[in-house]
């Protein structure tokens, strides 16, 4: 099901952006939270194996330097791909297709986004009407920093199976994992690591099918306004792979953490009546990273 969402999702890497040229180091966030190490690029470990550091995706408005795709953002609506027609002026048959179109639609295209799972302009450019993606700028010390990080805007999640998630894929072709797309940097991996700030969240590493992946929840959250980015705050989370969890098949064979079956990662909200201010917030990142045993 989300595997049809995120072929159309992907597409936005024909998107025109920013340079592709490597990126400086990020600037220092606030301390960390979440278990396992929190060594610093290229620093050792003491008493232990060294610890390095490998760039995943620094910067949310350019390709991820590892996998050289673009993050994407999809929602689901009752457990079902979210129906965006009804924000959009399909009565402009000429104009507002719903279908794939290589130009930018006119603002006229765009409705009323009340009801809607996240607070997204849309867009048909290179792929079917989708949400279009976001990043927000990055403030250090009250100063614009050149850093973007990718945003889950505003989501508003009322029932059961409503649900909204940033996305990145580890090959162009949506159906590898990353032993297809012989990438081998991870294969050491011990931890995942990323700047954050907003709503709380799960981390996800997923695999080829959708329904079998490892999760991990982030569970601090703080309500942030990415209209006033000077305001937010971000903090590092280090998530250690002994500490992701199975779901799926992998919940039920009980199968530990395999990196080499990794597919996409994702940063996902779901509906939970029990803790209802988790149902309305946003969510930045940018400098997701792994920590790799030398």
């Amino acid at each position: 099901m989300l595997k049809k969402i995120i072929v159309a999702s992907a597409m936005l890497a024909l998107i025109a952006c920013s340079s592709n040229d490597d990126n400086p180091k990020p600037p220092n966030s606030s301390p960390s939270q979440g278990g396992g190490d929190n060594t610093s690029s290229g620093s050792g470990n003491p008493g232990g194996p060294s610890i390095a550091q490998i760039v995943i995706a620094s910067n949310g408005d350019q390709v991820s330097e590892l996998f050289k795709n673009f993050y994407y953002t999809f929602s689901l609506k009752e457990s079902s791909p979210e129906n965006l027609t009804q924000f959009w002026n399909i009565a402009d048959t000429e104009n507002c297709k719903v279908e794939k179109q290589d130009g930018k639609p006119p603002a006229s295209c765009q409705l009323d986004l009340t009801g809607a799972i996240l607070q997204h302009p849309l867009t048909n450019q290179y792929s079917p009407l989708h949400y279009n993606r976001l990043t927000t700028r990055i403030y250090i010390d009250g100063a614009a920093s050149m850093w973007k990080g990718i945003t889950l805007k505003q989501w508003n999640l009322t029932g059961s199976g409503d649900e909204a998630a940033l996305g990145l894929n580890v090959s162009e072709n949506e159906t590898d994992d990353i032993t297809d797309a012989g990438i081998t940097a991870l294969n050491k991996v011990v931890s995942f690591e990323y700047k954050y700030a907003g709503g709380a969240h799960e981390f996800r590493v997923g695999s080829k099918a959708d329904a079998d992946f490892w999760y991990y929840e982030v569970k601090n959250a703080a309500p942030i306004d990415v209209s006033a980015p000077q305001s937010i705050t971000y903090t590092t989370v280090t998530i250690p792979i002994s500490e992701l969890r199975g779901m799926g098949s992998f919940a039920t064979n009980d199968i530990p953490f395999d990196i080499k079956k990794a597919a996409k990662f994702l940063w996902a909200v779901s509906y939970n009546k029990p803790i209802s201010g988790n149902n309305k917030n946003s969510l930045v990142l940018y400098d997701f990273k792994a920590n790799i045993e030398q």
